[in-house]
Parts: structure tokens; C-alpha cells; sequence
């Protein structure tokens, strides 16, 4: 693991260490989503998932973190991937 992926790899741990399993379910799956996008389309509906995720939040039906983040996470990946 490179310095870089260990340090992902022990933010993502801080930030999930106390969250629900149903919070820890979909991080997963944005992950899976993640590793298998292959072109703009799939980020597309990723973001499309995330921002519904987000408006289930913003009224109150789950707990998550903020889009900022989701999104954030998602760039970053991507960009790591074509490097």
C-alpha cells in the first residue's frame, strides 16, 4: 500500500469507525460503484446515486456525510485510477 492509499485508507477508518452498518453498507457500494466506472456515464449516475443519497439526508430519512465529501471522494478515486 503506498503512502498515499494508507492515508485514504486511515481517513475513510476515522470518519466510519463509529457509523451505522447501514452508513458502512452504502460506502460500499459508492466504493464498488467507483471501481467500476469505465466512462463519464457511469460517474454520472455514481453522482446521480449520491445526490439522491444527499436528499434523503438533507430531509431527515438517513444519516449521512455531505455531498462535498461524496463527491470529493468520488474525484479523487477517479484520479487516482487514470494515473
Amino acid at each position: 500500500m503506498t503512502t498515499l492509499e494508507e492515508s485514504i485508507y486511515q481517513e475513510i477508518t476515522k470518519k466510519l469507525k463509529d457509523a451505522p452498518k447501514n452508513i458502512l453498507e452504502r460506502v460500499l457500494g459508492y466504493i464498488d460503484g467507483i471501481s467500476e466506472i469505465k466512462n463519464a456515464d457511469q460517474l454520472n449516475k455514481l453522482k446521480i446515486q449520491v445526490n439522491e443519497d444527499y436528499a434523503d439526508y438533507k430531509s431527515g430519512k438517513t444519516k449521512l456525510f455531505t455531498i462535498e465529501e461524496a463527491e470529493n471522494n468520488v474525484e479523487n478515486s477517479i484520479s487516482e485510477n487514470e494515473n
